[in-house]
């Protein structure tokens, strides 16, 4: 079986990382990583990391595929380790004995029963740049350090969740694991600092990320506001608190779209629009305090004129007219949007079952230019414990003792 590991190059070529992450915060960190250069030598379980088994799963003739596990573990090299055994958990402490960054997004108390907590790890190897994300935080947590934290908690406690609100004021879950992203983009950001400081010290750190700080800064406009508003102000923030009125999404006769009103211009170019340029001067609309005393009745009069037309047509009256819009596009429309065919935003990537999928390549750009492939689990164990002095013999007897867990899942290759 070829391995199919790309030449490595990039602005981090040279730079190894053990992740051993499971499910979005960690692994979006390591694929980053992996699309700028790493070597993101993922460590999963002996049955596969937890999105390998979550649905939907494709099956082909050559194995499966979860999407979700694939969409967020291109470019990595898969090697299975039971950490609960004492020949598989020091098997991890080789690969990290070279490498420059270990990321985890497991609760502190698992990782401290499996002997390998950030802050131990993190005086073992005084080199290595070690990135713990975590629901609430490792350290200073209080009685929050181990308890479970998901994306849709932290954006609750960060606010996120209260300002996603619908017209009558509810909040509602946007939909997405937004905390999740956001703290792997954090955690991006970490490493590459890490990296920079080692340069100057010659010492690695222990990075204590939670998923509620990460999430928190999202909500900082709306901090700041809250702070600063006073009685009557507050009375006229909206139900989208400052943000513009019309602003938010809208219906159209076959869809809906997004559109943002947060200056009185842009209240004026949509009322010519709309074939009614009187209301840009009608004092009861004509600034953001008078709209938003009223936001009910203005969107009344913005979904009295959409309705009417196509979500295509809307869109195109109001680029027409400069006004800030945008269709509200499904995720099949989303594949097939030529912006993002223009702009080269997605990456084929080989689903290692005869398949391929289109996925959102590195935002910055830095990715490299070398074919995207996600790993079958385990399929680089050989090549990886090669690389740290551990040979074939050697290999079959560790995995007779237990180490790559009770029964092989692949055939590892070389």
């Amino acid at each position: 079986m070829n391995d199919h590991t790309p030449v490595r190059e990039g602005v981090l070529d040279g730079v190894k990382v053990v992740e051993l992450c499971h499910l979005i915060a960690g692994p979006y960190c390591g694929m980053l990583l992996a699309d700028e250069g790493a070597d993101v030598i993922k460590v999963e379980p002996p049955q596969g990391e937890l999105t390998r088994s979550r649905e939907p799963i494709r099956t082909t003739d050559q194995g499966t595929m979860s999407g979700y596990f694939a969409s967020l573990n291109r470019r990595k090299r898969s090697i299975t380790l039971d950490l609960k055994s004492e020949s598989g958990s020091a098997l991890l402490d080789r690969l990290l004995a070279d490498a420059d960054v270990f990321i985890t997004n497991m609760r502190g108390g698992a990782l401290g029963r499996l002997g390998i907590h950030p802050a131990d790890l993190q005086e073992r190897y005084p080199q290595l740049i070690v990135v713990s994300m975590s629901g609430f935080g490792l350290f200073d947590a209080g009685l929050d350090a181990n308890r479970a934290g998901l994306a849709m908690v932290a954006e609750a406690l960060s606010g996120t969740t209260g300002l996603t609100r619908d017209r009558e004021g509810r909040p509602t879950w946007c939909g997405f694991a937004l905390g999740d992203i956001v703290t792997g983009m954090t955690a991006h950001s970490s490493v590459l600092l890490g990296l920079r400081e080692r340069e100057q010290t010659g010492r690695g750190r222990m990075i204590d990320l939670s998923l509620t700080e990460c999430t928190l800064p999202l909500a900082t406009v709306a901090l700041a506001r809250v702070q600063s508003s006073d009685a009557h102000l507050s009375k006229v923030a909206g139900a989208n608190d400052f943000h513009g009125v019309p602003y938010g999404t809208f219906a159209a006769a076959d869809g809906y779209y997004n559109i943002g009103v947060n200056r009185d211009d842009f209240w004026a170019r949509l009322c010519g629009a709309m074939g009614q340029p009187e209301l840009a001067d009608d004092p009861r609309y004509a600034t953001y305090v008078e709209r938003a005393l009223r936001q009910r009745e203005v969107e009344e009069l913005l979904e009295g004129w959409s309705t009417q037309l196509t979500r295509e047509q809307v869109v195109d009256a109001l680029t027409e007219v400069d006004v800030p819009v945008a269709p509200v596009l499904t995720m099949s429309e989303v594949l097939d949007n030529q912006h993002f065919a223009d702009r080269g935003t997605f990456v084929e990537v080989d689903d290692a079952i005869g398949g391929s999928l289109r996925q959102p390549d590195d935002p910055t750009g830095f990715s490299v230019p070398t074919p995207a492939r996600v790993p079958r689990l385990g399929e680089h164990r050989d090549a990886i414990l090669n690389e740290i002095g551990v040979h074939e013999s050697q290999i079959e007897s560790l995995a007779e003792g237990g180490a790559f867990g009770p029964t092989p899942h692949v055939t590892a290759t070389a």
